[in-house]
């Protein structure tokens, strides 16, 4: 047989192979192989057939073999790449599409692909060259539009990110990836309406779209309407079982459930830790004897979240405060970008800074390792950015879980949970942890107050209008039974008013969906006072409005109550049976304001109304928060810290 024939013969098996039967594709091409095993197009596809239909390693050795024959043909190398990538051997891909683009600077395919690699690598900036490069060269492709848009995303270009992702839509209206890249864009820029409809025509497409499926989820949680966002929860992980963060998403909402008992909580909790932590257990043997002597206790953080973040403010001074002679700092950032001023501090303070975002588990943990890290802390829990999959790998001998999160991590690998006795009252909640509760004395928070936080303002009821309530904590915490005990309380209150400031509040459909939840209770509408994002000055000094703040349930506010005490708006807190619910007794507690925390519902409705008879106390009160915070030790970095190396070495010597 000629070349001709041979070529002839193998164009009938690519168009049986384009057609989608890959069984009959793979018989002739073996045989084609076989009789010609040197040809170097039948070689490479049969490479191919096998990488798609799960035989990834012989399948990459027939494409390795297709470049020897071609070592100029840069499809095959683009081949190989993904190949490698299907294995996971991401360094080995990132070579051969590297080498597909030496041979063809404009194959749009290895430009896309090579992207691919390099965004999980964490080298953004490289992938969205390649991005751009494929997009120029392919500009009708929705799908490489869409992959454009993700890196954009997350280098928080979000202008060209929206454009990019909208041109993907253009192109390409019934891809569901495209529909829902646009609506993760929309979300972020706090456009949720348009978000949720968006991903909703995403699964329209596809309804087992597993991402999808937890976007919108996160859309409704966000916009207060946690129960159905439950439903689309439970379907992603079922649809992506083996993804823990589809798992922690779930769990952290499950934190804002009004009626779920703890129990519960814990347990599922639990369970996501038995799925996602099936890793091989290594031993560490402590040696505290030659820790104390040799050298200081090497105390690793673990954080998605060293930026501008609610756990920064209580970060920061840890960081500034730790005794160098006794601890040593590492901080592990698993952020995708460089991050912001705040970043820029916590790396000032830290004794050493790894970025482990594009890291894999593995490789993290041998960095710790590496480090020799004593005690390793997780500061995300479940939420957005964890590495709780590594800590199940138990990288250091003593591991403990602090400030992220109010919940259990359910990992058995976690030995430790940071809390007080006023968060978690010896005997009430240890059953719902698997880590064991170790009470920092004098209450678990140390509060960093805002560099920008303007003045405390006068009470605001002085001025004649009434008395006005408020609450900054995000529409998730706000269920059905806090706007119910709210309308209550206004109810309560001739001519109150309720100020509300959220995120999602900026879209005109949420606000309204909230404003006629109340009017469901009977609170007219003029009464309820929507706010989003404050653009000019500090979002603080909305506080300046605001007489009382009304503390969420049973997820309390924790940033959110620290700030409103920095203000002078004194909080309402409602005393729950778990940490998550306690969060208000423990700062209240803290500050000397047990007056302020109520045993149940309808007691919190009755103290909020007494709290608001009383002006001359709430004026007093506020005019002299901000000195009760020092006082007790709420700001003060460096007595906290000192209770919390006592804990560290109680921990380790234990």
């Amino acid at each position: 047989m000629d070349a001709n024939q041979i070529d002839h013969l193998f164009d009938e098996i690519a168009e049986i192979y384009d057609s989608g039967d890959l069984m009959e594709a793979e018989r002739r091409c073996h045989n084609l192989c076989n009789a010609y095993p040197t040809y170097a197009p039948a070689v490479g596809l049969m490479g191919v057939i096998l990488c798609q239909t799960g035989r990834g390693e012989i399948g990459v050795q027939f494409i390795e073999k297709a470049t020897e024959l071609a070592p100029d043909e840069a499809t095959f190398f683009n081949n190989l790449g993904t190949g490698y990538t299907g294995l996971e051997q991401l360094e080995e891909a990132l070579s051969a599409f590297g080498r597909a683009i030496e041979l063809a600077p404009n194959n749009a395919q290895a430009h896309n692909n090579i992207g691919a690699v390099l965004r999980p690598l964490g080298r953004l900036n490289e992938a969205c060259l390649h991005y751009a490069k494929a997009v120029e060269l392919t500009p009708k492709s929705g799908h490489i539009w869409a992959n454009y848009a993700n890196v954009l995303m997350d280098l928080d270009r979000v202008k060209e990110a929206d454009a990019a992702a909208q041109n993907a839509v253009n192109l390409s209206p019934n891809y569901a990836v495209a529909r829902n890249n646009l609506g993760t864009v929309r979300q972020r820029r706090g456009q949720y309406s348009e978000a949720e409809d968006h991903f909703g025509r995403a699964l329209d497409l596809n309804d087992d779209y597993a991402d999808a499926h937890a976007n919108i989820a996160e859309v409704l949680k966000d916009t207060g309407r946690i129960k159905d966002a439950l439903p689309h929860y439970e379907r992603a992980r079922e649809l992506a079982p083996a993804e823990a963060a589809m798992g922690s998403n779930h769990l952290l909402a499950l934190c804002s459930v009004d009626g779920l008992n703890p129990t519960e909580i814990a347990a599922a909790h639990a369970a996501w830790g038995g799925a996602h932590a099936r890793a091989p257990q290594i031993t560490h043997a402590k040696a505290p004897q030659v820790m104390r002597v040799n050298r200081r206790l090497r105390v690793g953080y673990v954080s998605p979240d060293f930026r501008r973040h609610s756990v920064a403010y209580f970060l920061e001074p840890l960081f500034e405060h730790h005794d160098r002679a006794a601890v040593e700092v590492f901080a592990y950032s698993n952020m995708p970008t460089a991050g912001d001023a705040v970043t820029q501090r916590l790396k000032g303070l830290a004794d050493h800074w790894r970025d482990v975002f594009a890291l894999d588990d593995r490789t993290f943990c041998d960095q710790v390792r590496a480090d020799q890290i004593d005690i390793l802390m997780d500061l995300a829990g479940h939420t957005r950015g964890n590495r709780l999959t590594a800590f199940a790998h138990r990288p250091a001998p003593v591991q403990m879980s602090y400030l992220g999160y109010p919940a259990t991590t359910g990992l058995d690998a976690v030995d430790f949970r940071l809390t007080d006795a006023w968060a978690d009252p010896p005997g009430m909640t240890e059953a719902f942890h698997c880590e064991a509760l170790l009470r920092l004395d004098g209450g678990f928070l140390c509060y960093r107050p805002d560099d920008d936080a303007p003045n405390v303002a006068t009470l605001p009821a002085h001025r004649g209008n009434g008395i006005t309530f408020g609450s900054f904590n995000n529409l998730a915490k706000v269920n059905a039974t806090v706007i119910q005990t709210w309308a209550a309380i206004l109810d309560t209150v001739p001519g109150s008013r309720l100020i509300l400031k959220a995120k999602a509040l900026c879209d005109d459909a949420t606000a309204a969906r909230l404003t006629e939840s109340f009017a469901a209770h009977g609170i007219n509408p003029t009464r309820i006072e929507c706010l989003s994002w404050i653009v000019d000055g500090s979002p603080l000094a909305a506080y300046h409005r605001v007489d009382i703040a009304l503390d969420t349930f049973p997820y309390n506010g924790t940033t959110t109550t620290c700030e409103a005490q920095w203000m002078g708006v004194p909080t309402v807190t409602l005393a729950g049976d778990w940490h998550a619910a306690r969060v208000g007794v423990s700062l209240m507690t803290k500050l000397g304001l047990d007056d302020w925390i109520a045993p149940n519902r309808n007691a919190y409705i009755k103290l909020a109304a007494e709290k608001a008879d009383k002006l001359d106390a709430l004026a007093d009160i506020r005019s002299g928060l901000r000195n009760r915070m020092a006082d007790q030790g709420l700001t003060d970095g460096a007595r906290f810290v000192k209770n919390l190396e006592a804990a560290y070495q109680e921990a380790w010597d234990n």
